[in-house]
């Protein structure tokens, strides 16, 4: 099965609690919700073809993040990555460095 863009991705669900290691089989892991920007990266399948990035609302993006885009030639054929965009400045996240560049392309997106 080939996954292609636009994916509705599962959103993340704040609990007041984690869930017992028990609850179900298998491990649980949680992650941190970062103050990022959640995207879906697609490699091409079959190969050769374009690496597409995909916002949380299914907009292809991968113009505004080109060094992405050239990180993920190296990646396996038909892979989906699903993560979360941060930008770091220094030691600390900075999500106004993250919005500029979300809402940049073309130039102003390699510079940034």
């Amino acid at each position: 099965m080939v996954l292609r863009p636009p994916v509705e991705p599962m959103l993340a669900q704040a609990r007041d609690s984690l869930p017992p290691p028990s609850a179900l089989p298998g491990d649980l892991v949680f992650q941190p919700k970062w103050d990022g920007f959640r995207a879906i990266l697609f490699t091409p399948c079959p190969g050769p073809g374009s690496v597409l990035l995909q916002s949380r609302r299914g907009s292809l993006i991968q113009t505004r993040f080109p060094d992405l885009v050239r990180a993920a030639t190296v990646l396996p054929d038909g892979l989906v990555l699903d993560g979360e965009l941060v930008v770091w400045a220094g030691e600390q996240l900075s999500f106004e460095a993250l919005q500029r560049r979300a809402a940049s392309s073309g130039r102003t997106a390699a510079r940034l």
